[in-house]
């Protein structure tokens, strides 16, 4: 399995970069204290819940629909799909159509 084993800030002292690329050679994985900090932030975070419209325009959307399509495939209005995705915007904290799409892969919103 290929794939990152920590992650470090590039305003790491030499020596902290040598024991993590010691720890990884041992198959542990570094983090920097920042980056911990927010990997464990989120994953405290509570899990946003979707309304199963949401669920239905969220899983339109990762199949590459635009609103007009998601409208018609739903029998709704574009308006209340855009309603819609700025509140899943919201709830997942991102502001791109991508990244709501990521967001809910990432947390196992999609099924």
């Amino acid at each position: 399995e290929a794939g990152a084993t920590g992650y470090l800030l590039k305003a790491e002292r030499p020596e902290e970069l040598f024991a993590a690329i010691r720890s990884a050679a041992q198959g542990r994985t570094t983090l920097s204290p920042p980056v911990a900090s927010r990997v464990m932030a989120r994953m405290r975070a509570p899990r946003p819940t979707l309304t199963d419209r949401e669920r239905d325009i969220l899983g339109q959307l990762s199949r590459g629909l635009g609103n007009r399509e998601i409208a018609r495939a739903l029998f709704i209005s574009e308006a209340t799909v855009k309603t819609h995705l700025g509140r899943i915007y919201d709830k997942l904290g991102v502001d791109t159509r991508a990244g709501a799409v990521a967001v809910a892969k990432e947390q196992r919103l999609l099924s």
